[in-house]
């Protein structure tokens, strides 16, 4: 399987502690609940665990022969997830979970593959692990085209995963954004809204552009020369420590003449960044302005005041990869497929 992982490469990896590593590894005390997770899915990925796995099976001694393992290597899933997705995002965290509950349940491993911007386009299977023991790759979330064409040309069946590549004939699994998007706002329209502005950034994700376009659509139905329309777009760095000040000089600009009746944020957390932030500046929600966020996050329902937002799926997003990867692999030679999950509001007291 190459060359052996050692707990100090994964303590490298992390920037921790060797001790924290091993402590984690072992079950020990004395590490975080979060740490410990981020140790064992890191370890996982690097093949440290799976090389464990083998080092503990039992050998049998035959007389006359050679000594040999009875070893049997689990089948593998690869999760290709940008390194982003990875820090503390409870979409993706919870699109992990379905990835992760489906492949056990199939009786297979499933490990994750960090990506940092830098390695993009270009993707090759870590040297650490074995390609021949690998069912199949899942691509989460928004890569460059030639990232998608260089692991199809792998060989290995691909999934991708709230993200589709027209350009590459590959099967992917997606939410509709298009339509959350265009929901979200056709109930703030509903609600006598006629001037919406939206907060996203185009960059960090195709769903958030899609989110956009949904919007812009059900403007463009409700259009006419008798109900003017007016939607806004605030283009705010998501993820990144300047994101919330973006915000607060956005909200702090704001007039009587330029107050919005309703926001329609791209995820439920840069709605749950926005709330506390035109309270601070006395802009009540929902009786001055109403807020919609997407994706239905657990905070979303803890919120004061609650959330209105978009569910769409999340474990089920996962799920939904895993079972669709093992279809391809039953039936290698059918066209490639786009596997599209349906969106509904979540009524709360935010709008």
């Amino acid at each position: 399987m190459g060359k052996k992982i050692s707990m100090q490469q994964i303590a490298d990896r992390l920037g921790m502690s060797k001790f924290t590593v091993s402590q984690a590894l072992s079950g020990k005390s004395g590490v975080s609940e979060e740490n410990r997770l981020r140790i064992q899915e890191t370890a996982k990925a690097m093949g440290y665990l799976i090389q464990q796995q083998h080092s503990q099976q039992p050998i049998q001694h035959v007389a006359g022969e050679q000594t040999h393992t009875t070893a049997e290597v689990t089948p593998y899933i690869l999760v290709w997830i940008q390194s982003a997705y990875l820090q503390d995002n409870p979409f993706w965290g919870k699109v992990l979970s379905g990835i992760a509950t489906a492949s056990k349940a199939l009786g297979y491993e499933h490990l994750l593959v960090p990506v940092a911007p830098h390695q993009q386009p270009q993707l090759q299977m870590p040297s650490y692990l074995d390609p021949s023991h690998c069912i199949g790759q899942l691509l989460a979330g928004t890569f460059p085209a030639q990232s998608v064409i260089s692991l199809k040309q792998s060989g290995i069946p691909l999934v991708l995963i709230d993200h589709d590549e027209p350009l590459v004939e590959v099967d992917s699994v997606l939410n509709s954004n298009l339509d959350a998007g265009k929901m979200a706002c056709q109930r703030l329209l509903s609600a006598g809204a006629k001037r919406i502005i939206f907060i996203g950034d185009d960059h960090f994700a195709i769903s958030f552009k899609e989110r956009w376009w949904g919007c812009r659509m059900a403007i463009e139905d409700m259009a006419g020369p008798a109900e003017p329309y007016h939607l806004k777009k605030w283009h705010i760095t998501f993820g990144q420590p300047h994101t919330h000040q973006q915000i607060e000089r956005k909200v702090a600009a704001l007039t009587v003449e330029s107050m919005p009746d309703g926001f329609i944020c791209a995820n439920d957390q840069l709605a749950l960044t926005l709330i506390p932030l035109l309270k601070r500046h006395n802009i009540d929600v929902p009786d001055t302005v109403k807020v919609i966020g997407l994706d239905n996050i657990e905070a979303a329902a803890y919120a004061s005041p609650p959330l209105s937002t978009i569910e769409l799926g999340k474990e089920s997003l996962g799920i939904r990869a895993v079972e669709t990867l093992l279809y391809r692999l039953q039936h290698p030679g059918r066209q490639a497929e786009k596997v599209v999950l349906s969106a509904r509001f979540i009524a709360r007291d935010s709008g």
